[in-house]
């Protein structure tokens, strides 16, 4: 006998649970690609922001350090030892090593202790950052300056922007000598001040090294002007015709006359 089928059954939509379900996993699917999107094309415009304002915060840090230092020693005034003769002329010159060890063990410390203080809220109002909170934040970078528009610049949330200090305080001294008029010379004696950061925004990272160099004493060394001067040695020195004996009588008879 054949069977009888009866009428294939029709689905009908999807329950309303189910529907609710694949909207919020397409929604969050969609929203953390596009967060990753958006993440990976601003990262690198807010890493750079937040590089120039920790560049700019830490430069402060080594001037403010190195000329506290200067204005309260007395000693600064002493790195560059001049001798000189009966007559007051500049015979040598050297530089005071034992100042220069004692002047940089100290700027070091205190540039140490100056680095920490980039968590209060004093170096902050120092250095003019805006918003500047006892939470370790040196600067708030608004989102909208990431898009690189200037009406929305200002706009958005803000982004904290931390430093640390990574590894020890690296101080030098550089000394030179460079001529300037006629036979003079110019004594710098200037601070070399080296310091890796590591700048912090939210998700990411970026280790900067910052450098400065800070005058610490100038001289002059003023020496005799001679009689003839060729500039660098390129030019022929003048030719000095000495008289002869007869020149000479003639001249010594038209001064009598």
């Amino acid at each position: 006998m054949r069977r009888l089928r009866g009428p294939l059954s029709k689905r009908g939509p999807l329950p309303l649970r189910y529907v609710m379900l694949l909207s919020f996993i397409f929604f969050i699917f969609s929203t953390a690609v596009s967060l990753l999107i958006i993440n990976s094309s601003i990262k690198p415009t807010l890493l750079n922001i937040a590089e120039m304002e920790t560049n700019r915060i830490a430069t402060h840090v080594i001037q403010e350090a190195v000329e506290d230092y200067m204005s309260q020693d007395e000693n600064v005034k002493n790195l560059v030892e001049m001798k000189t003769n009966e007559n007051g002329k500049v015979t040598t010159i050297d530089f005071n090593s034992h100042g220069l060890r004692g002047m940089h063990s100290k700027i070091t410390k205190q540039l140490h202790e100056k680095l920490k203080e980039t968590e209060t809220e004093e170096f902050n109002s120092s250095a003019k950052t805006p918003e500047g909170k006892n939470d370790g934040v040196i600067y708030n970078i608004p989102l909208g300056q990431a898009t690189g528009n200037s009406l929305l610049g200002n706009l958005g949330p803000k982004i904290p922007v931390r430093f640390n200090v990574v590894g020890d305080v690296f101080t030098d001294f550089k000394q030179s000598v460079e001529p300037y008029g006629i036979n003079n010379a110019l004594i710098n004696v200037g601070v070399l001040v080296e310091v890796k950061v590591r700048v912090v925004i939210p998700f990411a990272t970026k280790t900067a090294v910052v450098k400065n160099t800070i005058p610490a004493t100038i001289q002059a060394v003023h020496g005799e002007v001679p009689d003839f001067y060729s500039g660098n040695g390129s030019q022929t020195a003048p030719s000095i015709q000495i008289p002869s004996k007869d020149e000479k009588t003639e001249q010594k008879k038209e001064q009598k006359e």
